[in-house]
């Protein structure tokens, strides 16, 4: 992993606030599921991703904002936001079904003054391979649950996934 490439956060009133820098992908954002769920636990109703430096996102990271998505939080819409999403990004989304859950603001955003990102902290990284290999499925399974194509594109590699967690 280059070190340009990482994934900032913060939380801002009720928003959690996620900031890709290069490219977002599994070696990356594998503590964002459970960084995300403690704070929707804590109160905040929504989450925005800020796209303005990511260099591209992988199908982990795709399936974090699915699972976001998906998360049934209240109260009930889009509640996660897509900032700064670049027709490249907007493309990606529209392959894996995600637009119809997202929000898209008609301009470029820039974040509050102030306000300090920082890494997500080790409390919520997979602590054992196990975990990983759960959370990259849980994440594909969100995936799958969005469309028929995402079933048959990403079902094999989740099968594959299932069968490694049951040997080990």
């Amino acid at each position: 992993m280059k070190e340009k490439d990482r994934i900032l956060v913060a939380v801002v009133a009720k928003t959690v606030y996620v900031k890709p820098f290069g490219y977002a992908t599994q070696r990356t954002c594998l503590g964002l599921p459970d960084f995300l769920s403690a704070m929707l636990r804590e109160g905040c109703t929504s989450v925005a991703f800020d796209l303005a430096q990511c260099g591209g996102m992988d199908s982990t990271f795709l399936g974090v904002i699915a699972s976001a998505a998906l998360s049934g939080m209240e109260p009930q819409g889009k509640r996660v936001v897509m900032l700064n999403a670049g027709e490249h990004a907007r493309r990606d989304l529209r392959m894996i079904g995600l637009l119809g859950y997202l929000a898209f603001p008609g301009e470029s955003c820039q974040p509050p003054r102030g306000l300090k990102l920082s890494r997500i902290d080790f409390v919520h990284l997979p602590s054992t391979e196990r975990e990983r290999l759960q959370t990259i499925r849980d994440l594909h399974e969100a995936l799958i649950k969005l469309n028929e194509k995402n079933r048959r594109n990403f079902g094999p590699f989740v099968k594959m996934l299932g069968e490694e967690l049951a040997r080990s």
